[in-house]
């Protein structure tokens, strides 16, 4: 692809020093000296950017709900949370022959009610890529891997954290792995195929939230470009670790119009579940996932995202109620006698597998976006949805982004949750999110 970009400047730099005389109906044309040189283009041996951002999370909660109760038994103070974030994220790159450095931080200072000032620095990525040729990349370090072709999912990115989904965009933290990237390209129907395999350590020092026993877990992708397709087919394989499967792809139907999908299967994939009176089961079966999209892309600037998600590993309705029922149970039982058994284990079950993003079992995503309306320049209006098909709870995030300064950014986002009593989004801890940011890059 440097090639490519290498070939189109000089292309450029050929065209804009021909004399425009040149293109007139002259038949004179041995007078013309086409004997020029053409500068070597230089490339930087390093690089740097930096994002500094200021932004206020506000916070309304929603005290009949279940999670509420679940948190604050006791009740709280005040019905608002607030929390003021200041980040610091620099990255930057830096290349001596065949060796190429790379590093992403973020350091975020914050404040709320609960907390008072705390700090997170985190390394998001740092390693170190050996490329002596251009088909051959060798990595080593803390690094993303960006598996997957869904937009607000990705059930193929084995290596990878789970995004999140109110910001599907937000950058990631990695994981320590040894890697590669080894292409070859081939004159047939079959253009490219490339294979990137990968291997990630584990131990109570280092990818930690993999375990803590000592541990090689490997794994790897074959891509293949064929009759316009994007083709990928993964797997990830260790002794603790649940052996994977997975295939994606994407085509591009027309210029505006995108389809991909991805599936996956995690073997003998062990999934707990509470009863109403807190006893803990466990069902072990292969979790089948897989996610079906579309982008497209209206002559207006208009796109649209939507995607349907089936997580093989999620919660039915029953299982879910069963899980609101403990937390309600609890928390009567703690208002009757004191007794925190119930709401305690609630709360240990939920830490660990009811609390999280998109816990059911289906679910639809729609985001449409419209750049310059009103033909305001610079000015991005967003809408996004996620629709829990179970038990017909969802959120509605609208967003804009302006941009009225060169490096300069505004944000604004609010996030509405709907949804009954024992659904998901219905018992959520808030019933509504502000988010509001300024954005410095350079």
């Amino acid at each position: 692809m440097k090639l490519y970009f290498r070939i189109l400047f000089i292309l450029i730099f050929i065209y804009s020093s021909i004399p425009g005389y040149i293109f007139a109906e002259n038949k004179n044309s041995d007078a013309i000296d086409f004997d020029f040189e053409i500068p070597e283009i230089e490339k930087k041996s390093y690089s740097f950017n930096a994002e500094f951002e200021i932004s206020e999370t506000i916070k309304r909660f929603d005290k009949d709900s279940l999670l509420f109760n679940q948190k604050y038994p006791d009740g709280r103070d005040g019905g608002t949370f607030f929390q003021t974030d200041l980040s610091f994220k620099v990255e930057g790159n830096y290349r001596i022959s065949i060796v190429e450095l790379y590093a992403r931080l973020n350091d975020e200072l914050y404040y709320n009610d609960e907390d008072d000032w705390k700090n997170d620095l985190k390394t998001e990525e740092a390693y170190v890529s050996l490329l002596p040729g251009p088909s051959t990349t060798v990595d080593v370090g803390k690094k993303v891997l960006k598996w997957g072709k869904g937009y607000a999912w990705n059930p193929v990115a084995f290596f990878s954290r789970p995004k999140d989904i109110e910001d599907p965009d937000v950058t990631l933290e990695g994981y320590y792995i040894a890697g590669g990237d080894f292409i070859k390209s081939i004159d047939s129907p079959l253009k490219t195929i490339a294979l990137t395999p990968v291997i990630l350590p584990v131990s109570s020092d280092i990818n930690e939230e993999w375990g803590t026993e000592r541990e090689i877990i490997w794994g790897g992708k074959i891509y293949f470009f064929t009759f316009d397709t994007d083709l990928d087919i993964m797997l990830l394989s260790g002794e603790e670790a649940e052996d994977r499967f997975g295939v994606d792809f994407s085509r591009n139907i027309s210029g505006n119009f995108e389809i991909h999908g991805e599936a996956a299967i995690i073997l003998d994939y062990v999934k707990y579940i509470t009863d109403q009176q807190g006893n803990l089961a466990e069902k072990k079966y292969d979790a089948k996932n897989y996610l079906l999209g579309i982008r497209y892309l209206t002559s207006h600037d208009t796109t649209y995202i939507f995607e349907y998600f089936r997580n093989g590993q999620g919660y039915t309705r029953d299982e879910m109620k069963n899980y609101f029922a403990l937390i309600e149970a609890g928390y009567q039982e703690y208002i009757n006698s004191q007794s925190m058994a119930k709401l305690s284990k609630s709360r240990q079950y939920g830490s660990q597998f009811y609390n999280t993003q998109t816990v059911m079992k289906d679910y639809f995503y729609l985001k449409v976006s419209q750049k310059d309306p009103f033909d305001i320049l610079y000015f991005t209006l967003s809408v996004a949805g996620i629709y829990n098909i179970n038990d017909t709870s969802g959120s509605i995030m609208p967003q804009i982004i302006y941009t009225p300064i060169t490096n300069f950014e505004f944000e604004l986002k609010t996030t509405f949750l709907l949804g009954k009593n024992h659904t998901e989004y219905g018992e959520k801890i808030n019933d509504y999110k502000v988010y509001a940011a300024i954005k410095y890059y350079f």
